[in-house]
């Protein structure tokens, strides 16, 4: 979900981050669901194709940002790498891979694999130095999975530069720098006679936020998706990953436009959706961003299985240390279009029994698993 907690803008400027040196001078984030299913119960009717999107927290919600003070803003820099470090991603990712390997996906969309680095920053001259990764959340989570899968495509979707902070339990100024990432990973272990995928796309939309650092200029933040052509047993179709604009509604629309009327979108093969859309399905009201896919012709593969079911996949508290479920509402998608038939569903990573050994919920968001079948 994630929302950007930043002063919203239009106007295009390149970011500089050349006025810190005189901002440092004035200083001295429910309804508890059912039991997550089983590998077996994705496994009925035609064939065992298996799609699923999960997005995997990238830590934080940047809750603070969005002051114009600059002493709170450094301050907010610092709680925010400070939440990150808490959620614990290497040991979240392998919770994440877990439910990954239960839905057995032969294609899984993938949200907020961010990198996270950090280094020094100097107060008295109010430049940052070198930074180096401290989180690869990607990485983390391929070496979980092991040898099954491999990642089709991945497209950058926002970064931010190295930014001042300062974590005040131990006065220590840091710089963070951040890149957020959108993957499709693949399974490599299924023979190519029944699988195979090629044709990998990406791009950025255009509809975009941007944030006002304090006394720095603006800076874009920008959605993309990421697309493959694949096949199995021999039926051919087009599967999109995305994450649309959590923060606007209007830009959350317009991106959602973008993607039905797109060149990934204009395609004679059926087409599966997989995203976190940030658009509400349940409860009631409906987002409108959720309704215009409908009314476009794209069928919700959950509404489809389970029409009275509530499918809750968001939000986790921002810690992710919650004791009992917090999800309320559904905003994790799996859209089909096309002679694609959605046969069952389930969500993964619900359940305190998903959590890591230290009690954190693998994500804030539920994971969502479909078996579909592609028909004539």
């Amino acid at each position: 979900m994630k929302p950007i907690l930043f002063r919203a803008a239009t106007s295009r400027r390149v970011c500089s981050f050349d006025r810190w040196s005189s901002i440092v001078a004035v200083i001295a984030l429910a309804v508890p669901l059912a039991a997550a299913p089983a590998k077996a119960q994705l496994s009925k009717g035609d064939g065992d194709l298996r799609v699923m999107t999960y997005n995997v927290d990238e830590g934080t919600d940047f809750i603070g940002l969005a002051t114009p003070d600059p002493t709170q803003f450094l301050i907010a820099v610092g709680q925010n790498i400070t939440q990150v470090r808490l959620t614990n991603p290497p040991s979240r990712m392998q919770a994440v891979a877990k439910q990954i390997l239960a839905a057995a996906p032969t294609l899984v969309s993938l949200q907020e694999l961010d990198q996270w680095y950090s280094g020094s920053f100097d107060p008295q001259t109010g430049t940052c130095g070198p930074v180096s990764l401290e989180f690869d959340m990607l990485q983390e989570l391929l070496n979980a999975l092991g040898p099954s899968y491999i990642v089709a495509n991945q497209a950058l979707q926002y970064q931010y530069p190295p930014t001042p902070g300062l974590i005040l339990s131990n006065n220590t100024f840091l710089c963070v720098q951040l890149r957020n990432y959108i993957t499709i990973l693949a399974r490599k272990d299924l023979p190519s006679s029944l699988f195979q995928w090629s044709n990998p796309q990406s791009g950025q939309y255009v509809s975009t936020i941007y944030i006002t650092p304090p006394g720095g200029p603006q800076i874009p933040v920008p959605r993309a998706w990421v697309s493959v052509d694949a096949s199995f047993d021999g039926k051919s179709f087009h599967f999109i990953g995305t994450h649309l604009e959590s923060g606007d509604s209007r830009i959350r629309q317009a991106q959602g436009a973008e993607l039905r009327t797109g060149p990934e979108t204009n395609t004679s093969l059926p087409i599966v959706v997989a995203m976190d859309s940030n658009a509400q399905a349940a409860p009631l009201p409906q987002d409108v961003t959720y309704t215009d896919f409908l009314y476009a012709s794209y069928n919700d593969a959950w509404s489809a299985i389970f029409p009275m079911a509530s499918g809750f996949t968001c939000c986790q508290a921002q810690l992710v240390n919650n004791s009992a479920s917090q999800l309320f509402q559904r905003t994790d998608l799996i859209l089909t279009k096309g002679n694609v038939e959605a046969q069952n569903i389930a969500l993964f990573g619900a359940t305190p029994a998903s959590k890591t050994p230290a009690g954190l919920w693998p994500s804030d968001h539920a994971g969502v698993a479909a078996q579909i079948v592609l028909t004539e």
